[in-house]
């Protein structure tokens, strides 16, 4: 059995517990760093906070959202165009989660929000804002990631060029992937999920009512 059906045959909910378990680790991990570590506003200025930089003055709701969307759906296709590659029947969408939680991680344990001060809100508050919005994000980000893993069309057999072994082999044509039809619904969930935590964010960088 070759990697690439290993990684096929994987089931669809053991890929979403996988992506899930392993951010949730790693963004906890980084955290901590971040707040024990590292000084307040460390990650202020670093690529990953241009969302934040974005949201910081907020002109309409109709337009901060569709930023906001923009930003999200650009992260979604990078995510997805990554599938097309897997290493050792690794999808390289995979690290997207991985890398993803360390930075989110690190800017909420370093309260480098450009948009927001993490200090104003309440432990209670400031946690279910960031399970319903960030974590509703990222949610939607490991089923979509989880559920395109078919994608796969190049095979590598190294993550490093220099080992010779950069050349990618074409295991198979875009065309003739098929989705299953959980794979489907759980795609079209994670879009929503994003589009909803979108929505959530956009009310709070404008200081609408987002509880309930």
């Amino acid at each position: 059995m070759t990697p690439v059906q290993i990684q096929i045959r994987d089931s669809l909910a053991k890929r979403i517990l996988l992506l899930y378990g392993l951010h949730a680790i790693l963004s906890n991990a980084s955290y901590l760093i971040g707040y024990y570590l590292l000084p307040e506003g460390f990650m202020r200025g670093a690529p990953q906070t241009f969302a934040s930089e974005l949201a910081a003055k907020p002109e309409s709701f109709g337009l901060e959202f569709a930023l906001t969307l923009l930003f999200n759906f650009t992260v979604i296709v990078l995510a997805v165009v990554c599938n097309f590659n897997q290493v050792r029947g690794i999808p390289v969408g995979y690290a997207f989660p991985v890398s993803l939680g360390v930075v989110g991680g690190l800017i909420a344990g370093t309260n480098s929000f450009v948009a927001d001060d993490l200090s104003r809100y309440s432990v209670r508050e400031g946690m279910a804002l960031a399970l319903s919005v960030g974590g509703l994000e990222m949610l939607g980000y490991i089923l979509i990631i989880a559920a395109t893993v078919k994608l796969g069309v190049y095979q590598y057999q190294s993550w490093w060029r220099w080992h010779g072994k950069w050349k990618a082999t074409k295991i198979m044509s875009l065309r003739d992937v098929r989705l299953s039809r959980p794979e489907m619904v759980t795609l079209a969930l994670g879009l929503l999920l994003v589009v909803f935590a979108a929505y959530r964010e956009t009310a709070m960088a404008m200081n609408l009512p987002v509880r309930g």
